[in-house]
């Protein structure tokens, strides 16, 4: 006699429930929390303390999460300048986010006043590298005058960078549309974005901060990997939301 799918269940489901009882009674009570991923296979540590002795190996995917723990004051004390060693460790190490998170404080003046010209620095390291954050953020500071003078096909090529890489930002498009009389400007936009696109890991960014041209260059000493790693899964941090444009009106043939 054959048993019925009724019954299948019935024991498939009483089979289950010893094994998770076992399971259940074998964690301590007081054992700590269990960190996770939400984009699968997890990190190579199970709680805080595990995470601080891989990040004290200088594991870059270790520095970064701490990194972000360390800015937010999340299950360590907040300490800025701790994050900003532990995203400069990583970075080194061939963590890309690195520089992107770096320039993030930086800009934000998380240390100290705003230093546009740092930011624009790593946010430029961490472009050629790939992180499409950092790609998007050059071209904010662009288009929006922050910290540098405002530039709309520089600024426009990089956003359409980051958009063709996955940014998940409308900002292409705004500034697209802030400046449809200008056809020449946004088809020069295009072809500025094509070249960058060409020999992203060479690019430079085309800006003027201060009344000075720069000229962002990555650390000669310590130069990232021109591929975007894939360290294990970590949580985004706050600071990784791409900035929003801040835009003026534009007359056509006007800057």
């Amino acid at each position: 006699m054959h048993p019925t799918p009724r019954l299948l269940l019935s024991l498939l489901c009483a089979s289950f429930v010893p094994l998770l009882a076992a399971k259940k009674a074998a964690e301590p009570a007081d054992a700590p929390p269990q960190l996770i991923s939400t984009t699968g296979g997890g990190p190579k540590w199970k709680n805080v303390p595990e995470l601080l002795v891989f990040a004290a190996k200088g594991d870059p995917a270790a520095c970064l999460e701490l990194g972000d723990r360390s800015l937010e004051g999340d299950g360590v004390p907040r300490d800025v300048t701790k994050a900003a060693a532990l995203y400069e460790q990583a970075a080194k190490a061939g963590a890309a986010d690195g520089w992107f998170r770096l320039g993030k404080i930086y800009h934000d003046g998380l240390l100290d006043a705003p230093d546009y010209g740092r930011a624009l620095e790593y946010f430029t390291t961490a472009a050629k590298a790939g992180v499409v954050e950092a790609q998007h953020n050059i071209g904010a500071m662009l288009v929006s005058a922050r910290g540098v003078k405002r530039d709309y096909i520089e600024g426009l090529a990089w956003l359409i960078v980051a958009k063709q890489a996955g940014a998940p930002s409308d900002a292409e498009t705004q500034v697209r549309n802030r400046i449809a009389r200008r056809p020449a400007d946004i088809a020069a936009a295009e072809a500025r974005a094509a070249e960058i696109v060409g020999d992203l890991p060479n690019a430079v960014v085309h800006a003027t901060l201060l009344n000075k041209p720069i000229a962002p260059v990555a650390p000669q000493a310590e130069k990232p990997a021109l591929a975007a790693p894939k360290p294990d899964p970590v949580a985004s941090p706050k600071i990784a939301v791409p900035m929003t444009p801040t835009l003026q009106g534009v007359t056509p043939g006007k800057p």
